[in-house]
């Protein structure tokens, strides 16, 4: 009885301590959020290998393939007299009138690009010695450069060139283009024009510049018109062969005349008064 009592007082005094430990250890959480630290669950929420390519369907334009028209001769014209003048400040110190042809003659092309006013525009540089003016077309371009000579007291063109692409035949396109820079052509005074009707430039390779009804002037112009015109010698009279009929004439009549008084002389030898 006695050892049954101290049984269960250990019993209860060992469940004492328990529920002590219990109770301490209950009171141990001191609210310690667990640490679940709430991390997000890695559901980052990957974008899903989606990334938006565009569809292969780069809507490709339909092959409308551009085809370069094939370059044909334009219709045939006249020469014309274009008016191409160049000022600096108001101050002409160019003025070209002349109709303008390319002509190109070899084995394989034979034809002629003639240039019109109303499909050009003009540039050019003014200076006291020397004056350049630039004839621009869709085509190409024709240049003329000035010098005043004041040595020889004339001024002339000394450096001429053109360019041109054109196609002569329907589907051949090609390219002239040639220079002179040691000419001394359409010499005059200062302050006079040159004129002339018609001349003809050879530029090498087949190609000659034609360049008709001539009238231009560089340096010193009055009132920003054209000088007396000094006409080229193609287009000045040729009086020798009048004189030389003149002359051969006057020798005529004279013999005639001679002849005539000689024969009346001896007519009246013939008759002697009695």
């Amino acid at each position: 009885m006695k050892y049954g009592l101290l049984l269960i007082t250990l019993c209860i005094t060992a469940t004492g301590e328990y529920s002590s430990a219990y109770m301490a250890v209950g009171l141990d959480t001191t609210t310690h959020n667990p640490k679940t630290t709430t991390h997000s669950p890695n559901t980052t929420t990957p974008s899903p290998n989606t990334t938006t390519h565009n569809p292969n369907t780069t809507t490709s334009r339909p092959k409308t393939t551009v085809t370069t028209p094939i370059p044909s001769p334009t219709p045939p014209t006249n020469m014309a007299v274009g008016h191409y003048n160049f000022s600096k400040d108001g101050k002409v110190c160019i003025m070209v009138e002349m109709a303008i042809g390319i002509r190109v003659n070899t084995s394989k092309v034979n034809g002629t690009f003639i240039v019109q006013q109303n499909k050009t525009t003009v540039s050019g540089e003014c200076g006291d010695k020397a004056s350049t003016i630039r004839i621009i077309f869709s085509e190409g371009q024709f240049t003329l450069k000035f010098r005043n000579n004041e040595t020889i007291k004339k001024f002339y063109v000394e450096y001429m060139d053109y360019d041109l692409t054109y196609a002569f035949k329907t589907g051949e396109s090609n390219d002239y283009s040639g220079k002179n820079d040691s000419l001394e052509l359409f010499s005059v005074e200062p302050g006079h024009s040159y004129s002339c009707q018609a001349e003809t430039v050879y530029m090498g390779d087949g190609v000659s510049l034609d360049l008709t009804h001539n009238k231009f002037q560089a340096f010193d112009f009055k009132n920003n018109e054209f000088g007396p015109p000094e006409v080229c010698k193609a287009d000045q009279h040729d009086y020798r062969v009048a004189i030389v009929v003149g002359i051969i004439l006057i020798i005529l009549i004279v013999i005639v005349v001679m002849a005539y008084l000689i024969s009346r002389k001896r007519r009246s030898d013939g008759y002697q008064s009695l």
